[in-house]
């Protein structure tokens, strides 16, 4: 075929002068000739690739709570440092002197267990330090139960009024003279609805039911606190003898240790929690999947940010021009009418068959990102795969391709000759030629028709 051309991307040329000159054929055919330079060739791979950050981060729930405040919106640019999200702050309360009341309740128990250890002198100074310590743990508790108690009587409370106010508001939604009698069926509708959610609600309510499982440890605690004075007070009035083997000894010490490495961890994930959750680094918010008052659990997702610090372009590239990629090679990628240099960071080692765009993944790290990248714009970009500083150039128009290979007529003595070359590096305009011409010789090409070898040619 005529001009078989073989181009990598979208490239550019910067080469020598190349003189180029019209002869004609003894029919009068006009040609073009053109001389062979030394020039530089410079080549550049277009492609199409989409904005992604390399660098996320979520953020999961070290508690069981109530978010309080949300202080963003997914899609929303984040500095280093901004709030992001608030636990309920009187939740926050209550769970921390929960969770003191819990290690106080195992701190009790590892002392009742060592002081019952002790002879009939240990017992009674056991008994006799535990005793106060116990007495403050019951008014402790006890005014716990009061505040857990007004809060479950509050939400019942506020739930029972919507309630009634609904069926208030059923009560009254009546067709007056002149309404739609559809409308006014599908309102009374809603409101049924709403009504038996609110009776379901009454009984099953996230926050109803958390206090209620707490009550129902206070009052355990309670209990528990009553009957440990009872035993101290029985044990401070009698005198016995409890020897305790040393491998009781080593169990005690060893479930005290396990004892205190979890309430001192859930200590540490309260005053965190408390401080709220914030941004990491720079980024977009990517994920919200929780709202202000919702309940979550320890360990759910609460949010993710993608970093605007760590940006590339990613793009598919197909198995022809992914031979002319390499790592470290420079780029330029244009993003909302602003260029930015990138380079080549990661090519992937396997193809993406089954990806929306086919191809081999590769990453062009953007040098310098700022705050007007968007996450997931479409971009294009430029990769410069190759730049030969002296090449021996003929123009892309001159150079043939058959079966046997790339060829060009050159013109010598008024004829066209055709002569065997190797080419290497092309872009859109000129050809590297490795082997077959030398700097000075001519080489002439038919726009209409192709030339044959010998074809005699005459310089106008």
């Amino acid at each position: 075929m005529k001009h078989k051309k073989i181009i990598i991307g979208t490239c550019i040329a910067v080469a020598a002068a190349v003189g180029i000159a019209s002869v004609s054929v003894s029919a009068g055919t006009a040609i073009e000739t053109a001389t062979v330079v030394n020039g530089q060739l410079d080549c550049e791979l277009e492609l199409n690739g989409k904005v992604e950050s390399l660098s996320e981060r979520s953020y999961y729930s070290k508690i069981d709570g109530r978010i309080g405040t949300v202080h963003v919106k997914e899609g929303d640019l984040v500095k280093e440092g901004d709030m992001l999200i608030s636990y309920d702050t009187e939740d926050l309360s209550l769970d921390e002197m929960l969770a003191e009341l819990d290690a106080a309740a195992d701190q009790g128990g590892y002392d009742d267990s060592k002081q019952y250890g002790g002879r009939v002198a240990g017992l009674y100074s056991e008994a006799k330090n535990s005793l106060p310590e116990l007495e403050q743990q019951i008014q402790t508790t006890e005014a716990v139960i009061i505040m857990t108690q007004k809060a479950l009587t509050d939400r019942k409370s506020e739930l029972s009024q919507r309630g009634a106010q609904l069926q208030a508001d059923l009560a009254g939604c009546v067709a007056d003279e002149g309404d739609d009698p559809k409308d006014v069926q599908k309102k009374r509708e809603n409101i049924e609805y709403q009504i038996a959610q609110n009776s379901h609600d009454q009984q099953y309510d996230p926050e109803i039911v958390k206090r209620q499982d707490e009550l129902q440890f206070l009052n355990y605690l309670m209990t528990s606190y009553k009957e440990k004075k009872s035993v101290m007070e029985s044990q401070k009035a009698q005198t016995q003898l409890s020897l305790q083997t040393q491998g009781a000894k080593d169990r005690l010490e060893a479930e005290k240790a396990a004892d205190d490495l979890v309430n001192d961890s859930k200590l540490k994930d309260l005053e965190i929690a408390s401080k709220g959750i914030k941004a990491d680094f720079s980024g977009v918010v990517t994920k919200l999947p929780v709202t202000e008052g919702c309940t979550v659990a320890k360990g759910q997702e609460l949010i993710e940010i993608q970093s605007l610090d760590d940006v590339a372009v990613v793009c598919a590239v197909n198995k022809y021009d992914i031979i002319n990629i390499e790592e470290g090679q420079t780029a330029s990628a244009h993003i909302k009418n602003k260029d930015y240099e990138c380079r080549v960071t990661r090519i992937e080692k396997k193809t993406n068959e089954d990806a929306a765009t086919p191809g081999i993944r590769v990453e062009l790290t953007i040098t310098k990102p700022d705050d007007s990248i968007i996450l997931g714009l479409e971009s294009k970009t430029k990769i410069r795969t190759a730049m030969l500083a002296y090449a021996l150039l003929v123009p892309m128009d001159a150079v043939c391709s058959d079966d046997d290979g790339d060829y060009v007529f050159v013109i010598e003595d008024g004829r066209a000759s055709k002569r065997c070359v190797v080419t290497g590096v092309r872009n859109d305009d000129m050809a590297e030629i490795i082997e077959g011409l030398s700097v000075g010789e001519t080489v002439g090409w038919d726009e209409a028709s192709e030339l044959t070898d010998g074809q005699k040619v005459k310089v106008k």
